[in-house]
């Protein structure tokens, strides 16, 4: 998207390089989305090959989880309220929370690959300064990742729980990670914990352990 021929004015080139800039992180993050809509759809597909609906495969996971809380997604229902602030009406034919974020996540990336998604183009105030737009889009391409994320991880620890999945070892060797706990505060770990409690957290970024 850049020009060469050297008569492009100042404002245009500042324009430019802005928009490269801005459908950079919008097509990056689109291609994720894209990556994650598809793997998630392998994992239904392998998973529960009787049924093609995404969103209802993760709604049952999660109704299953919900009845061992140590083993549900840490934040997920903070990733599933967040991303239904950028579609306030909801999604229908979802009732919990992540099936329901995972439903519209693949709405949203429908709507890119029919090409019914808007592009950002950047703005500019008053002086003529360009700046760039579309953060709000992007936030919901990159909650709705997450959100597809979170339900893979639901179905695998619901695999696990039902024994659909073997698990070799059932103990995981944590390298060390702050978890939250439930008194809203967190705790350091750095031990061997069961696989299932690991399915629960394994998306959180490992930590510096507590100073002594």
């Amino acid at each position: 998207m850049s020009y060469d021929d050297g008569g492009m004015c100042s404002a245009g080139l500042d324009f430019d390089a802005v928009w490269t800039e801005m459908m950079e992180e919008w097509q990056q993050h689109q291609v994720r989305l894209g990556y994650l809509r598809a793997a998630l759809e392998s994992f239904v597909r392998l998973l529960h090959p009787d049924t093609t609906e995404p969103g209802l495969t993760v709604e049952a996971a999660e109704q299953r989880l919900q009845q061992h809380p140590d083993t549900l997604p840490v934040h997920s229902h903070a990733v599933a309220d967040h991303l239904r602030t950028h579609a306030p009406d909801g999604v229908p034919g979802a009732g919990t929370p992540v099936a329901a974020a995972v439903t519209q996540a693949i709405a949203l990336h429908e709507m890119a690959v029919r090409g019914h998604a808007s592009i950002p183009e950047p703005g500019s105030d008053a002086d003529g300064k360009v700046f760039p737009t579309g953060h709000i889009g992007v936030c919901a391409v990159k909650e709705a990742s997450t959100a597809l994320l979170l339900g893979m991880q639901m179905l695998m620890a619901a695999a696990v729980k039902e024994d659909r999945v073997a698990v070799f070892d059932d103990k995981y060797l944590l390298d060390g990670m702050w978890i939250p706990d439930s008194t809203g505060g967190s705790r350091w770990v750095d031990e061997e914990m069961p696989y299932g409690e690991y399915l629960a957290v394994l998306h959180l970024q490992p930590g510096e352990p507590p100073e002594l």
